[in-house]
């Protein structure tokens, strides 16, 4: 054999040797996600999970990133320059914006392509991330509020322990629940914190009884205010009354997660995601049951997060998909972090029953409404609150606090 045909069979083998260990290597996906709280823990040991039996295959390096705007101008960047994760967990107000960077499907290339059974998502959530026929992500759970309340409170006051249901029943336990328990003048147990703590926590329970009153929070092409109506000042005034008029909620803000963890608050309403930090204190003795009807019919506010997958390589985005159906498939794992599956077959099964509180949660999932797609929700929510907090403190009158809030939310929409 001659000597350039011996190097020509050499390179070939070297080349095949090359192209078999390229071949072998896994696919690297980076996994963006904004849970900086206890539930990254919970993410990271299903990844961890995922790797282990992908090993070879995929690999899955997960980011965790403060959420918020900072979060969306770090994936609009990575977007631009043509670097985006394999995966981006965005939520029903955000992904919208990124529509024409994200991979979508229909429901049968979901189904028939990549065996995922898009029928059993909770219908509502599907709604919120199809648009004209293609589904634009893969959800992986949802929250939204629940009223948690002390049972021991509850027993003391001569109440049936569970939760109020209706109007009626909440006022009835809130009187029956602010006490001055030593008799020097002070009350020392609250029935409720109207105000207080984590702000969009306020404006949460204020979305819920607008959207339980029939209220909009902007018209339907989003061009104006929708709050600024007899919906939206009684969801308000309500929650001043309780301040002002019944006395069962203190005065001046203070923070409501921690005085109901130490035994200074009697109802609170709250998300999935307090669950573990409850379970962890002492002598507590609580339970969480869906948010009373305060309105006309039920409804929760809620919102979601979402498996996104950016436009990107054949491979990347095959892997994306694995990922995204596998923590779909394994959302009770996820359900232990403190958040609610929103697969059918899941929430029906014994073992989420088995999640008391999580459970209660989920009972809520037909109800749950979202807000509108729009990207002024920053600005708008930052209004609110400045006038909610005026109308809480006695400055204003609710009445005065959503006019005021909707001519300069009005204002915001016109700059759009």
């Amino acid at each position: 054999m001659t000597k350039w045909l011996k190097s020509l069979l050499t390179g070939l083998v070297l080349v095949l040797l090359l192209s078999a260990v390229a071949l072998a290597e896994p696919v690297q996906l980076q996994f963006w996600t904004p849970f900086t709280g206890p539930d990254g823990a919970y993410m990271e040991r299903m990844v961890d999970k995922f790797n282990e039996e992908h090993a070879g295959e995929i690999e899955v390096e997960l980011f965790i990133l403060a959420g918020g705007a900072d979060y969306i101008t770090k994936l609009a960047l990575a977007i631009r320059t043509g670097a985006p994760p394999g995966v981006v967990i965005l939520s029903p107000n955000d992904y919208f914006r990124f529509l024409d960077s994200l991979t979508s499907w229909t429901r049968e290339e979901l189904i028939d392509q990549y065996g995922l059974d898009v029928d059993d998502f909770s219908s509502n959530i599907l709604d919120a991330v199809t648009r004209d026929g293609k589904i634009y992500a893969i959800p992986l759970g949802t929250y939204c509020l629940g009223l948690y309340y002390n049972i021991d409170h509850l027993v003391e006051a001569g109440l049936e322990p569970r939760a109020p249901r209706d109007m009626t029943e909440f006022l009835e336990y809130a009187r029956k629940l602010t006490v001055d328990k030593d008799g020097d003048g002070s009350i020392d147990q609250w029935g409720w914190y109207s105000f207080g703590g984590w702000p969009f926590r306020v404006l949460w329970q204020w979305y819920t009884l607008l959207f339980q009153n029939g209220g909009s929070l902007l018209s339907e092409d989003q061009r104006s205010a929708e709050f600024y109506s007899p919906e939206g000042m009684s969801a308000l005034e309500f929650y001043v009354d309780l301040i002002h008029k019944e006395g069962v909620a203190p005065p001046d803000p203070a923070d409501p997660e921690e005085a109901f963890r130490v035994g200074m608050l009697s109802l609170h309403v709250n998300g999935p995601w307090m669950i573990n930090l409850f379970k962890e204190q002492p002598g507590l003795n609580w339970a969480v049951a869906p948010v009373p009807v305060l309105g006309e019919k039920q409804v929760v506010w809620g919102d979601a997060h979402l498996m996104c997958i950016p436009k990107q390589s054949p491979e990347t985005t095959e892997a994306a998909i694995t990922l995204a159906k596998w923590l779909s498939d394994n959302s009770l794992e996820w359900a232990k972090a403190g958040q609610v599956p929103v697969r059918n077959s899941i929430v029906e099964s014994e073992e989420f029953a088995a999640l008391t509180e999580q459970y209660e949660f989920a009972k809520q999932l037909p109800y749950v409404q979202f807000l509108p797609q729009t990207e002024r929700l920053a600005e708008i929510e930052s209004v609110l609150l400045e006038y909610m907090d005026a109308a809480y403190l006695g400055d204003m009158d609710p009445e005065e606090a959503l006019e005021y809030a909707a001519e300069e939310v009005d204002d915001i929409l016109r700059r759009r």
